[in-house]
């Protein structure tokens, strides 16, 4: 098959989905790939100026971007839901993420989106992520 012929055929990238097991929770979390310009998104989202010395330069907020990726891209459960949200003491769908999942889970399905998304070696993951 040629090129085109595997692109036509092939699914957007809103229809690819998979299953992340999350130990802890006895359960599986369904994550969607993310295109290129989500991920811009998320990146410039994550982008504010920080002191570095005396100057002041713009950088990418590592934590942020982790936490963006999963409100984007995870399907089930919606960090947005109300009864999460509430649940957790949290103010918006990035802070459910922190307060509701171990730095090890968010590591595992930020790595997963990310997989899922494209990406398929360690220094194309790390350059997303910086």
């Amino acid at each position: 098959m040629d090129a085109l012929q595997a692109l036509l055929g092939a699914k957007p990238a809103t229809e690819i989905t998979n299953q992340v097991k999350i130990k802890r929770l006895g359960t599986e979390f369904t994550i969607k790939a993310l295109t290129g310009e989500d991920i811009d998104k998320i990146r410039d989202q994550a982008t504010g100026p920080m002191k570095n010395g005396k100057k002041i330069e713009m950088k990418v907020n590592e934590e942020e971007v982790a936490r963006l990726l999963i409100v984007k891209s995870v399907v089930e459960p919606s960090f947005s839901s109300p009864q999460l949200l509430e649940h957790f003491g949290a103010s918006d769908a990035g802070e459910c993420v922190q307060k509701a999942l171990l730095a090890g889970e968010i590591a595992t399905l930020q790595n997963e989106i990310l997989m899922l998304s494209g990406f398929n070696d360690e220094e194309e993951i790390e350059e997303v992520k910086n």
